[in-house]
Formats: structure tokens, sequence, C-alpha cells
């Protein structure tokens, strides 16, 4: 009977030891204020190597296009398109995918100074070049008032309070 329970412990333990996030892009968000009640977001991604994410306009190629869903907050006005900027991307070149990391920038406009977050989801799926990892959607929340977080330090939106598609106030292409 000792022996069952020990091996049950040693299979769970084991199990646990592999179950770890071993996900190859990680995400570091900031917000700046650039103007009164203007902020700057910036979304980056970092990512290891022999993995890549593809840009939001991607057509084509294996894996699926990096995707933002913003959830409606009547008090967020989006300015222009978000833009996106690989760090080994030249000035005007367009790139395929991001192997190394990419930067996601996206002004908001506030119509209040009451305290906002931002709550949004990030759809995207890493590759190499023989095959892809399933594609994964992360919750993320950032305080406009805040000034950089690191991934381990967001607030991920709870199951209970998950944006409804029907909350989604812009799809970012």
């Amino acid at each position: 009977m000792k022996r069952i329970i020990l091996l049950i412990i040693l299979v769970q333990t084991t199990v646990a030891s592999f179950a770890q996030n071993n996900h190859p892009v990680s995400w570091k968000l900031s917000s700046e204020l650039i103007a009164p009640l203007t902020y700057q977001i910036k979304l980056h991604a970092v990512v290891k190597a022999p993995y890549h994410i593809y840009p939001q306009g991607a057509a084509g190629g294996m894996g699926m296009p990096t995707e933002f869903l913003f959830v409606q907050d009547d008090n967020v006005e989006f300015v222009g398109e978000m833009t996106e900027k690989g760090e080994e991307q030249k000035e005007g070149e367009s790139l395929a995918y991001y192997a190394k990391g990419v930067t996601f920038t996206q002004t908001l406009k506030l119509k209040s100074e009451r305290k906002t977050t931002v709550a949004f989801t990030v759809k995207y799926m890493a590759c190499t070049n023989q095959m892809c990892l399933p594609p994964i959607a992360k919750d993320f929340t950032l305080d406009l008032a805040d000034k950089t977080k690191t991934i381990n330090e967001i607030d991920t939106i709870k199951p209970n309070n998950s944006p409804k598609p029907t909350d989604m106030q812009k799809t970012l292409p």
C-alpha cells in the first residue's frame, strides 16, 4: 500500500514539473501619457528562437495573424490604427513574420479623467519553419496611469469576467 501511494505521489510530482508554462512568447505592456487624457500603449512581444509570430495583417503562411480584441469601455476612444514594429525590421520594410520580437502601439484618448483600465485579449500563434503551436489567447488588463508592467505583474481577467464577443469594442486587423 505504501508503494502504491509513493508511486502516485511520484507520478503527480513528475507531471506537475512538466506542466510549467514554457511558451516561446512573453509579453511586456506599458502606457505613456503623451498629451492630456491621451495615452500611448505599447504591447511588446519577446519571441524565443526558433519561433516566430505573424503580423496583424498576415495573409497566407502556416500560422494565424496576431489579433487584438479590446473590451468596450465608454471612456476610451481609439486614435488611429494599431502600428507594429519588429526588432529586426528596417525602416519602411515589411516582414512576413517577427522572429525576435515586435512592439504593437495604439493611441487611446480618454473622454474623462476617471481611472480607466483597458482590458483586451491577444490572439496569436507561435510557429517554427516546420510546425506551429496551437493558437493561444491571453487576456490582459492595463491601468493607464501605471508606467510599465511586466507579464508577472499583470492582472489577468478572471473567467467569470471574460469579455463576451458582443462586448468587444474594436478588432484590430
